[in-house]
């Protein structure tokens, strides 16, 4: 299956060129334009066509083309435009948990685009790097590290405590445990620190943990961008965003 799928992914990574042009063209105005951004931009990305019962059936023909973007569009958009207010400081990105790719591609340059200086991006997963990631690192204008391992690591935990990222999204193992020791390898160095699957009846140790986390973080302020479709039974996905207070 995952075969399947990395000799899928190389028959599409042209995408990733796609979707960078795209972000890069995008009229600055419309950084700022949330409906923009979430009826037009983001499904022409192209979303994840996985675990179809959670996925709103109004956005299907969109689903399996891009960079398959395991994102809802009407809480990716409102988080988009929340980046383009409050990161433009950001010199180093990091996500544990890139997958496939296509969140970490859109992230890494959507900071460029609203003019943060990054300096390099930085993504973690187990798996072998995949046709989009190996894609983007070679047309990046800026330098991109994989680190194939998992965040418990100590190749991956120096090189945290090392390269400060002070952007962290939180998107690897979502058992409590495991997102309580991502959320603290953050902590140490990240003043943004980003946690997927907030509001997930599928996750349930990640939504659980930040629930407390609302409450225990007080040097922190918290954001959440948890938009249901009214077309799906359940809750799923959802993103949540600390920023370190001044």
């Amino acid at each position: 299956m995952e075969t399947d799928r990395y000799e899928y992914y190389s028959q599409i990574v042209n995408e990733v060129e796609v979707t960078v042009n795209k972000i890069r063209n995008l009229d600055f105005k419309k950084c700022f334009d949330t409906e923009y951004l979430e009826k037009t931009f983001i499904p022409d990305i192209g979303l994840n066509n996985e675990y179809m019962h959670e996925q709103p059936a109004e956005l299907s023909a969109y689903y399996g083309k891009g960079l398959h973007l395991w994102q809802y569009p009407s809480q990716l958009a409102k988080y988009l435009v929340w980046l383009a207010h409050n990161a433009k400081d950001i010199k180093k990105y990091m996500e544990i948990g890139c997958r496939w790719g296509g969140t970490f591609i859109v992230i890494s340059e959507w900071l460029k685009k609203i003019g943060a200086p990054l300096e390099c991006a930085i993504a973690v997963d187990p798996i072998e790097p995949t046709p989009f990631i190996n894609k983007y690192v070679e047309i990046s204008d800026i330098p991109v590290v994989y680190l194939k391992g998992l965040s418990n690591s100590k190749e991956v935990m120096e090189y945290t405590e090392t390269a400060k990222p002070d952007m962290l999204f939180v998107d690897g193992d979502h058992a409590m445990s495991a997102v309580m020791f991502d959320h603290l390898l953050a902590r140490k160095v990240s003043n943004i620190i980003v946690h997927h699957d907030i509001a997930s009846q599928a996750c349930p140790g990640s939504t659980l943990f930040w629930s407390y986390l609302r409450q225990a973080e007080e040097n922190f302020q918290h954001f959440e961008f948890t938009d249901q479709y009214p077309s799906v039974k359940g809750s799923f996905l959802g993103i949540g965003v600390l920023k370190r207070k001044s």
